[in-house]
């Protein structure tokens, strides 16, 4: 039997002891800290689908498939349970034939057009076919949009045609990052960007080319969600299949390295 002074003990000087005159005996036993006030997005098969297919078929990685589905689905999901879903199903680790072994600084420019990066991926080779394929691209140092062609050849007039094409569709450009290859040492290249008042900027021969992460990232961008997933049977068709991923790539795919935007979103914005 409790006494008033118990109560009156128990209501002023213990939380338990309130708990207990609230609750009775049941108020003691020990509650859930799960929070009460979280209602998280459920994960329905659709949803798990779109996941493994995105994985798959577009080699996409957690953030890029969290980016996709909150930007075409409407559905909000942490990367933590995107990786989960991943490893369920053995797809949190994807192999490739072709390994990269440097680690890359990273830098920006303020705006579109300060700088761009060009370089040459290749060669590589078709199946049962003995012709060298290239690619060449121009990509914008701040926005990462791209310009890039597949090409036979390497010589500096095809490296200054796609050159061209990008000063057609987004503007000139202040400078040109390049290696120290010969198509961009040529007197063809550095008399066309002396006209045209581009800066030259080589990266110099003893120094690792770090400044040169961008186009390298976009290397391997082309190597996995391209090289490694389509079927190319022949040079016309590839170059078909070709500009349209750089087409996807600027205009449909998020880039985790500007928070989840498309390239050609980033350089609009970054323009104004």
């Amino acid at each position: 039997m409790i006494s008033v002074l118990d109560i009156r003990y128990l209501e002023r000087y213990t939380t338990s002891g309130r708990t207990y005159l609230k609750y009775g005996i049941e108020g003691l036993h020990d509650k859930s800290r799960k929070p009460h006030n979280i209602q998280p997005t459920k994960v329905t098969n659709e949803i798990e689908q779109e996941i493994l297919n995105l994985r798959i078929t577009k080699r996409s990685g957690c953030n890029r498939i969290k980016f996709r589905l909150k930007r075409l689905k409407e559905i909000s999901l942490s990367t933590k349970t995107i990786y989960q879903i991943l490893k369920r199903h053995g797809l949190n680790i994807l192999t490739c034939k072709i390994k990269t072994r440097r680690k890359w600084k990273r830098f920006a420019m303020k705006k579109p057009n300060q700088m761009v990066q060009m370089d040459i991926l290749g060669p590589f080779y078709l199946e049962n076919r003995a012709q060298k394929n290239y690619f060449i691209s121009c990509e914008d140092d701040c926005s990462r949009k791209v310009s890039s062609e597949w090409s036979e050849r390497k010589r500096s007039l095809d490296v200054l045609d796609v050159l061209e094409d990008y000063i057609v569709e987004n503007g000139k450009p202040e400078k040109v990052l390049h290696d120290n290859g010969k198509q961009f040492t040529s007197k063809m290249f550095r008399r066309f960007l002396q006209r045209n008042n581009i800066k030259d900027k080589s990266i110099p021969a003893r120094r690792y080319p770090q400044l040169q992460g961008k186009i390298e990232a976009l290397n391997k961008i082309v190597k996995n969600e391209f090289l490694a997933v389509e079927n190319i049977s022949n040079v016309e068709g590839g170059k078909r299949m070709y500009s349209m991923f750089i087409k996807s790539y600027n205009e449909e795919r998020e880039h985790g390295g500007i928070h989840g935007h498309t390239p050609s979103e980033m350089f609009l914005m970054k323009a104004d």
